[in-house]
């Protein structure tokens, strides 16, 4: 099974902040390992040690020296921002808090620590959770690394026990037949044989009957004139076996026959064995049921700015709204309809959502190749895409021009779950609990594009679509 291959995921791994040099080494500035927010400076483990020995350094808060404590002084009033302003979300000190951020909400430097921290537990318990599941996920693929290495073996092990029997059993009938040729050949020839000498005798016996008629018909003997009406020769009849025997040319023409059947069932059985063994994969995990499975294979998406219609406006990569202003021409650009397609290749399990307002959606799927100007480039208007339409509170999906009603309501967010390796085309009304509006299963040939088309009014207002961020 053709592979294509995809983008390395983002790394997981936060940056290691950066040192933070001491501000007392004059050479060579070794690392701080604290800083004082007192004397606003930092310190190495030898610079720092007075804190710990002189009684006015040792009132001093020091901290550990993660960032140059610089940035934590308010560089307009010049104090150490200790105080969060959680409505512009910035650090501020206390006299920021009289001027420009006056009346704005504000928590200290500990508590936002303490939210801080128990908002970090909880990502880190999902952290956690998505750890346990991956490694359980990953012995499950060794699990299965192993199963296809033993089930190949064995398969390989079982076919070539077939095809050796297969070919004893053709020479043991070649065999067979050789003997049987063999014996047929001999029999042949020694009836030939037999045939031979009876008409080498006759031949014979003929030859000096002749000879004798030769003589007599010279005579003057008058015996023998008074005798003519006696003379006669008596023939042996010779059954109609006695010609030649039938050729092993009509044997040739069975077992050439033979083969050319062997061939044909070959030729057509062989599809199905290699299609098969090319269907033997990988098993996926089963298909995701909950919003939470299906944001496992959440995809994030780019709206791509060369196939848009010339008045759709993309706005962030991810959201288009009609606009009056025309994007240039392009050969990609969609020429007769207003949709657009994503710069993703999908080959893998796929999963994104679209949000909407219009009076139809399309959310669809396509080839890269998929037509961009004539009358058939509509969404599922050909064979190159699929699309599911909402209308007011009518459903419907089309592939290569043909539409089945599908029951059900739109939604105002729709969830759409790609298997490609399945062929397995799925949309869902988004909820907790996803409720499946529609399904498909089909051979995926080329990589899929999502794509998105809208139909509005020149007069309709907040149309828009947009695919959904993962917050």
């Amino acid at each position: 099974m053709m592979r294509y291959p995809q983008p390395p995921p983002p790394s997981l791994t936060l940056p290691a902040p950066p040192d933070v040099a001491c501000d007392f080494c004059s050479l060579g500035r070794n690392k701080a390992t604290k800083s004082c927010l007192t004397c606003l400076a930092s310190y190495c483990d030898e610079h720092v040690e007075p804190h710990y020995t002189v009684p006015v350094l040792q009132k001093h808060e020091l901290i550990s020296a993660t960032m140059p404590v610089g940035d934590k002084v308010c560089t307009e009033h010049r104090k150490l921002m200790d105080l969060c302003c959680q409505t512009d979300e910035q650090l501020i000190c206390t006299e920021c808090t009289v001027d420009k951020h006056k009346g704005h909400t504000f928590v200290s430097i500990l508590e936002l620590k303490e939210t801080t921290k128990e908002r970090l537990e909880k990502v880190r318990k999902q952290v956690q959770e998505k750890v346990q599941q991956r490694e359980e996920e990953l012995e499950t693929i060794i699990q299965a690394e192993k199963n296809v290495k033993s089930s190949a073996q064995t398969s390989k092990a079982d076919c070539a026990k077939a095809f050796s029997e297969l070919i004893s059993s053709v020479q043991n009938r070649r065999s067979k037949l050789e003997q049987l040729i063999e014996a047929q050949e001999k029999s042949a020839l020694a009836q030939a044989g037999e045939l031979k000498q009876r008409l080498e005798k006759e031949l014979g016996e003929l030859r000096g009957r002749d000879a004798q008629l030769l003589r007599l018909s010279s005579s003057d003997d008058v015996v023998y004139l008074a005798q003519r009406n006696s003379i006669s020769v008596a023939f042996q009849d010779f059954a109609p076996g006695a010609g030649p025997p039938r050729s092993f040319t009509d044997v040739t023409a069975c077992v050439t026959e033979l083969k050319a059947k062997a061939d044909i069932l070959l030729n057509e059985t062989w599809p199905k064995i290699s299609a098969t063994v090319s269907y033997v994969d990988f098993s996926l995990p089963p298909a995701p049921n909950s919003r939470e499975e299906f944001l496992r294979y959440w995809r994030p998406l780019t709206l791509d700015d060369t196939s848009n219609y010339p008045n759709l406006n993309l706005v962030d990569s991810c959201k288009m709204r009609p606009s009056p202003i025309p994007y240039p021409p392009h050969p990609n650009r969609f020429t007769k309809f207003p949709q657009v397609l994503c710069k993703e290749a999908l080959t893998e399990r796929s999963y994104w959502e679209v949000e909407w307002h219009a009076r139809t959606l399309s959310v669809a799927v396509a080839y890269a190749d998929a037509n961009r100007t004539s009358d058939e480039s509509e969404f599922g208007r050909n064979d190159k895409s699929w699309t599911l339409e909402c209308s007011g509170d009518t459903l419907k999906f089309r592939h290569n021009d043909v539409d089945m009603k599908v029951p059900g309501s739109c939604s105002k967010k729709i969830g759409v779950f790609l298997d490609y390796q399945a062929g397995i085309l799925s949309f869902y009304q988004v909820s907790d609990q996803m409720l499946q509006i529609f399904e498909v299963q089909t051979v995926f040939t080329e990589p899929l594009h999502p794509g998105i088309g809208l139909n509005y009014e020149w007069y309709d207002t907040g149309v828009f679509a947009q695919l959904a961020i993962l917050k």
